[in-house]
């Protein structure tokens, strides 16, 4: 029988990369147009930050653009941001149309919650922004906790802590988290599943921590080059990327498959009832 829930949140209940490269790309053409400065430039120049942050989601990282502190000189770092407040509301805009929660997903969430099953959250994102579409999403009722990143540490300013979260510093497909979860639950890993879209992270981390994985591959209509767009602005060093591939390796010459694949969210409750009941 299956007591515990553990699922990933960026691209598998809804699509990171549909909304967020779209969303990034139309603040950094309103910067451009703000600062008098090429879109490239700009472009460059968040590279930069968020290699520092250790993330592509710093929040309010646009203040720390060199062109902004250049053209804003005399001004606080409250006063920037304001200055460049069209710009965050270009991206808000365009976030709100695109973040959508795949098909099924909060029909099945609701479902499994009236089962009893405990639901957690496991993100590499930081708490303003992982938890935060949680909430936008409606669905942050589901879990009862989300781990989250502690990749940065400039938290937007009157953003509370939620007592839901909890910051970790374990990164994927460390399974050592996913133990963890299992035990302060009280939940055998044998009774828990893991649900991730990832094979080299989200699956390899499941296998490990001897839980039961679904790979989650839902489709859709997102725009073509939204990855060539991401990696211009990733901060991804040259050693993440090789670890990336050593995970890639590790998880083919071993012939690893995850326990399910689904191409629907909805699919998951086939597979408890069926598989579990």
């Amino acid at each position: 029988m299956i007591k515990l829930i553990i699922t990933d949140l960026d691209d598998t209940l809804y699509s990171w990369i549909g909304f967020y490269i779209p969303a990034f790309y139309k603040m950094a053409e309103e910067l451009s147009s703000l600062l008098g400065v090429p879109v490239d430039k700009i472009i460059g120049e968040f590279q930069e930050i968020h290699r520092k942050a250790g993330s592509v989601e710093p929040p309010f990282g646009a203040v720390e653009l060199p062109s902004a502190k250049e053209r804003f000189a005399e001004a606080t770092e409250e006063e920037i941001r304001e200055k460049l407040d069209p710009a965050f509301h270009r991206f808000n805009s365009e976030r709100k149309r695109l973040l959508k929660l795949y098909p099924g997903v909060e029909d099945t969430l609701k479902y499994l919650s009236e089962m009893g099953i405990t639901i957690v959250g496991y993100t590499e994102s930081a708490e303003e922004n992982g938890y935060y579409r949680l909430e936008r999403l409606g669905i942050a009722d589901y879990f009862k906790y989300v781990y989250v990143s502690d990749s940065y540490d400039r938290r937007p300013m009157k953003k509370e802590t939620s007592p839901r979260t909890h910051v970790v510093h374990e990164k994927k497909p460390n399974p050592d988290l996913i133990i963890e979860i299992c035990e302060k639950e009280g939940i055998s890993p044998a009774e828990t599943i893991y649900i991730g879209d990832s094979l080299s992270k989200d699956m390899l981390m499941a296998r490990k921590a001897g839980v039961r994985s679904v790979w989650c591959r839902i489709p859709t209509d997102n725009p073509p080059g939204l990855y060539e767009k991401l990696m211009r602005i990733s901060h991804w060093s040259k050693e993440d990327c090789e670890r990336e591939e050593q995970y890639k390796r590790e998880w083919e010459e071993k012939g690893y498959t995850p326990d399910f694949t689904i191409t629907d969210f909805g699919q998951l409750k086939d597979i408890i009832c069926r598989q579990y009941l």
